[in-house]
């Protein structure tokens, strides 16, 4: 069976992801020795790792097709103590992902995974935060080894990502917890646009770009980034209208309540290739479901 790399496998992205492609392929995912493993540990080998040197040695003889890099650290408002863990995560890690397949002649597939906030104001070369920053320098260092390796780089571009069982403290978990005990939830005006995904279709976009990569097209990916936008961009109010249309109750949401942030987004990332095969499926209201039957 063909070996896939996985970082960042204990997310939510990645959870889902290898539980998805553990039926196809044996699958590493490399972790850190504080990431909480138990939802995947059923359906892949776990490598906590170490450093360059002891990854070449655990890699070596490996039958690899390629890797699929999630790792990240999110932090949407920094302070000074968090640059360091910013650079680490975001770049470093993998720069020395990068470099261990190279040392090793590597010369499968590599998706990265970008954000829609590296473009503030649908604007090139302007992240909106730290951390989009971050992810923009380590496209520098894909650069340089898609130049000097025999490696097929691609990169995926998220904005936002939800479904079921999603701890993550996001929009639907908050407007979710407001209906069951009826708080109050005090919230900007809402004029943002949202660019969503249902956590399936996000898992069948890498499904998809994996089969183009592996198939006498690869050319096709190569180099390429491709943007997964949702079909019905909605404002942040018009998707709470949304949301309290399929859940039947209405929101006890201050809107206007809070200002908006210095750099507040209204405006998503509107550029990138298209995914080749791929189409969302899920609507907001069937997305939304699913979240809403996971959950009572």
């Amino acid at each position: 069976m063909k070996t896939i790399i996985i970082t960042g496998a204990s997310g939510f992205i990645g959870s889902n992801l290898i539980k998805t492609l553990y039926q196809s392929y044996h699958i590493i995912a490399i972790t850190r020795e504080t990431s909480d493993s138990t939802k995947i540990e059923s359906f892949c080998e776990i490598y906590h790792y170490k450093g360059i040197s002891s990854l070449l040695k655990y890699l070596d003889n490996r039958d690899i097709i390629g890797v699929i890099h999630l790792a990240t650290l999110y932090i949407k408002n920094h302070n000074i103590e968090d640059i360091k863990s910013i650079i680490d995560s975001n770049i470093t890690f993998g720069s020395e992902i990068c470099e261990t397949l190279s040392l090793l002649n590597f010369d499968g597939w590599f998706i990265n995974v970008g954000t829609f906030w590296q473009f503030y104001k649908n604007m090139q070369d302007n992240p909106l935060n730290l951390y989009a920053a971050s992810k923009s320098a380590f496209n520098s260092i894909i650069n340089f080894y898609a130049n000097t390796t025999s490696i097929t780089f691609s990169t995926i571009y998220l904005n936002d990502t939800y479904g079921p069982n999603d701890t993550r403290e996001k929009i639907f978990n908050l407007w979710l917890k407001v209906a069951k005990n009826g708080e109050n939830l005090q919230m900007s005006k809402g004029e943002q646009m949202i660019d969503l995904i249902y956590i399936d279709d996000v898992i069948d976009a890498f499904l998809k770009l994996i089969e183009l990569l592996n198939s006498p097209y690869k050319m096709l990916a190569k180099n390429k980034i491709f943007a997964l936008h949702t079909k019905e961009r909605k404002t942040l109010r018009e998707l709470s209208e949304i949301f309290e249309q399929v859940i039947g109750k209405k929101l006890n949401i201050s809107w206007g309540a809070k200002p908006y942030m210095k750099r507040e987004n209204f405006i998503p990332f509107e550029g990138g290739d298209v995914l080749p095969n791929w189409s969302e499926k899920f609507t907001f209201q069937k997305g939304i479901r699913e979240i809403i039957n996971n959950s009572y």
